[in-house]
């Protein structure tokens, strides 16, 4: 069996929780060591990572010998504002490379590191997730059945909690967490509703001096027999990510946070009984869900889609196949919708 060394970039949260487990789910991948930028930057101690993934190195330096002679490609988990050195850096190393989303944080610096890795004949893909969680999954198979009837709109809902753990980082971002969560929905709104550059744009004013994150974000989609459309509020006193695909003869809702589908009925002319058949619908959708992720959650199998893009990327490298939906043009053309709501920001 062909095997694929793997070195990682990054020793925060997205790479000891998501990058790394993922890798050790495959058999044909071997984690060989992570670069961080200091023992202190990394999520956990540096010994406990070597030991927890069996790596054989830990550095802090992309000149790292081991990383230059041992490794056939890596995954880069660093904050989104170092995306494009860092990529580019590892595609002169003759790596393949996995980033995490946003794939680059300007349009050309997206396009220059898809058009280095062409040119070097090297995979490059992005973390493009939830399009293959399992709720995602399910949705999308009801979608080619045609369970849900016609599907003629889809509405991308975010709503953040400033109080939510994150990184430190984040304020340093052009819009702030708007740049860093934005490519989630904004992927999947591609996905199902065919979604390229919006056609309008409502961005609202930072939520402080020091935070450049909107207080609101919206917008409208349209492409072909499909409109979508995008609302987030970053000023919530919850935190819920959904998207919702409304069909002729059945609502899906995706809850991307819990990875749950709960497909809502046809409710008719809206009556009593139509309406308790919805509720109950609803709630005992949810209530299976939130049974079902739970105990994925405690088994850590619940891993929002990490273990399907990795695979895809390891089948890249190994056999050529097609990397469907984290490709590096794939990176690009969110980055591109982006960069729309930034213009509008800055107008």
């Amino acid at each position: 069996m062909q095997t694929l060394r793997v070195g990682f970039i990054g020793g925060g949260w997205a790479t000891c929780h998501r990058h790394l487990p993922a890798a050790r789910a495959d058999a044909r991948i071997t984690p060989v060591g992570l670069v961080t930028q200091s023992p202190a930057s990394t999520w956990y101690a540096p010994a406990m990572v070597r030991r927890r993934f069996g790596l054989r190195h830990i550095g802090f330096s992309i000149d790292e010998p081991w990383l230059a002679g041992e490794v056939d490609a890596v995954v880069i988990g660093t904050p989104p504002d170092t995306h494009y050195r860092v990529v580019m850096d590892a595609l002169r190393l003759g790596k393949h490379v996995l980033v995490e989303k946003p794939f680059a944080l300007a349009a050309d610096h997206a396009a220059e590191m898809a058009r280095a890795a062409e040119e070097a004949g090297l995979v490059l893909a992005v973390v493009h997730n939830f399009q293959f969680a399992r709720a995602t999954q399910r949705a999308r198979a009801l979608v080619a059945r045609g369970t849900l009837g016609e599907v003629r709109s889809v509405a991308g809902f975010q709503a953040s909690n400033p109080a939510r753990r994150l990184p430190p980082w984040i304020a340093s971002l052009p819009m702030g967490l708007f740049t860093d969560e934005a490519p989630h929905l904004l992927y999947l709104l591609r996905e199902f509703a065919g979604a390229a550059a919006p056609e309008s744009i409502f961005v609202g004013p930072p939520l402080a001096a020091d935070d450049p994150t909107p207080q609101v974000v919206g917008a409208h989609f349209a492409a072909g027999d499909r409109i979508g459309t995008l609302s987030m509020t970053f000023a919530s006193a919850v935190s819920e990510w959904h998207v919702i695909l409304f069909g002729t003869r059945r609502t899906a809702i995706i809850d991307l946070f819990r990875d749950i589908l709960v497909v809502l009925p046809d409710d008719g002319g809206h009556g009593s009984l139509e309406v308790l058949r919805t509720s109950w619908s609803a709630l005992a959708g949810h209530l299976r869900g939130v049974l079902t992720s739970g105990i994925r959650h405690a088994t850590r199998q619940l891993d929002y889609g990490n273990r399907e893009v990795m695979r895809r990327f390891a089948d890249a490298v190994l056999t050529g196949a097609p990397l469907d939906g984290i490709s590096a043009r794939d990176g690009l053309a969110v980055v591109e919708m982006m960069e729309a709501f930034r213009a509008v920001e800055r107008a």
